[in-house]
């Protein structure tokens, strides 16, 4: 890949350069050219049976120091794909550049089907799309319950069973979003809050067993204000991430050491976008309702 090169010859460059200065003092610096600036565009979409669709498509970014112009994004359009057919066009989001939705209640992913994204960029009629993409099996999330501790009432444990589940599942994801006095969720629900989880596992679509969980979790919403009061009730969800989601989610683990942007011009994770780079997949998920 563009990245683990681009990185062997930094890590070279390096080297010679600590060898130089083992030798010598009048070597201190190298010089180094970056390569020209070419925009690749990049699509983030993910799919889950209760969150919805997403998709950003943006340009890559110049490196830092490498001189270079962002160009403006062209007129796009954005589809869901079942068996090469467009089944739903996602829509913009209003006042973004380059984001789109697919709300929960528009959408059914059916099990055993391919699923793909397909980007039509308008003005040249030229069409980007994925690899085929399987929804996991359903989660199965039992015996949801919260202890609470009346000396820190801050603080709450969630206990949870989870079902065994067959093979095509790439990671698991469990997500407990609390719910504020407006009924409304105090965190966005999607691929990125399970991305986060301390409760996300690698699963490597090999067979899973049943297991129990038991974690502590903040019970805090924080206001704009800068108050903070305790929620009353949260949503417990459990996520299958498709295998696709899930080698994406490692390879972004494993770049965050280096502190790279994913925006970057060189290619810097796994991508299953043809024509672009990029991810698309799908997420299955269950919820409980908890009150505290």
């Amino acid at each position: 890949m563009m990245l683990r090169k681009f990185c062997r010859n930094i890590w070279i460059a390096i080297g010679v350069a600590v060898s130089f200065v083992g030798c010598t003092d009048h070597k201190t610096t190298i010089p180094f050219e970056f390569p020209a600036y070419s925009p690749r565009l990049i699509v983030l979409s993910s799919v889950g049976t209760i969150s919805g669709g997403e998709a950003v498509v943006s340009w890559s970014r110049p490196l830092r120091g490498q001189p270079g112009v962002v160009p403006a994004l062209p007129k796009l359009s954005v589809f869901l794909l079942e068996e090469g057919e467009r089944i739903i066009k996602f829509s913009e989001v209003p006042d973004s550049v380059g984001y789109f939705i697919i709300n929960p209640e528009d959408i059914s992913l059916k099990l055993g089907a391919a699923y793909a994204i397909e980007i039509l960029m308008e003005e040249k009629a030229e069409r980007i799309t994925s690899e085929k993409c399987y929804l996991p099996e359903k989660p199965v999330l039992t015996d949801v319950n919260i202890e609470l501790n009346p000396n820190l009432p801050s603080l709450y444990t969630l206990n949870w069973s989870q079902g065994a589940a067959k093979e095509g599942v790439g990671a698991t994801a469990l997500y407990p979003f609390l719910i504020d006095e407006k009924e409304v969720k105090t965190t966005k629900q999607g691929l990125a809050a399970y991305f986060l989880s301390p409760e996300f596992r690698f699963t490597d679509g090999k067979p899973l067993h049943g297991r129990t969980g038991s974690k502590r979790f903040d019970r805090q919403i924080k206001k704009d204000n800068g108050t903070a009061e305790l929620a009353k009730e949260v949503d417990v969800t459990l996520a299958y991430l498709s295998p696709d989601l899930a080698r994406f989610k490692k390879e972004i683990d494993q770049l965050g050491s280096l502190r790279e942007a994913i925006f970057q011009t060189v290619r810097p994770l796994y991508s299953n976008i043809i024509g672009a780079e990029g991810i698309f997949g799908l997420y299955n998920e269950t919820s409980v309702r908890a009150n505290f």
